[in-house]
């Protein structure tokens, strides 16, 4: 798999914020819990392929090894992927349950 240069589509709503959970130590232990937890995104790919997909952290458990953030250090852990089709979702044209079909572009 490689990386290649896309085009947003969805108008900045991609950002995730005000992640909140309790971190705790041995291990480095992070529960999140509220905040901005997830953002639907779509991409144009080189080809001209619209591809939907959900950025999130939601109901992420992340462990890492050791008590202390220190260079090398690493952790991950398991999320949820909720429906992308939220009611935030922007479709290609723009059109979304929320921002409604007299809000598309051509």
């Amino acid at each position: 798999k490689e990386f290649v240069t896309t085009k947003l589509m969805t108008r900045q709503t991609y950002t995730l914020a005000f992640i909140d959970g309790p971190l705790t130590t041995n291990p480095i232990t992070f529960k999140e819990e509220d905040g901005m937890d997830h953002q639907p995104t779509t991409v144009k790919l080189p080809n001209a392929e619209y591809v939907p997909f959900l950025f999130t952290v939601k109901s992420l458990l992340a462990k890492g090894e050791g008590s202390e953030f220190k260079p090398g250090f690493t952790w991950g852990g398991e999320f949820e992927v909720p429906s992308y089709r939220t009611g935030g979702f922007l479709d290609p044209k723009g059109r979304g349950m929320y921002s409604g079909y007299d809000q598309a572009v051509a």
